[in-house]
């Protein structure tokens, strides 16, 4: 049987604890590096015409075909 050296375990602990931290984090509702308050774009404005991600954009122009 194979046998892990130091540096290997070192490591294999590190990422694991990492891991299971970011995880709890995660699971209790907490960002990690954000400031908690998430922005909103209120819809009239995502809707208009060269708003984020409109009708428009989806549906207008080529979409392939033969």
């Amino acid at each position: 049987m194979k046998r892990f050296s130091g540096a290997v375990i070192v490591y294999l602990v590190l990422g694991g604890t990492l891991l299971a931290g970011w995880a709890a984090k995660t699971a209790l509702g907490m960002e990690i590096g954000g400031t908690g308050e998430r922005l909103t774009i209120p819809p009239d404005q995502r809707g208009s015409p060269g708003g984020y991600r409109t009708f428009h954009f989806w549906y207008s122009g080529f979409h392939g075909g033969k």
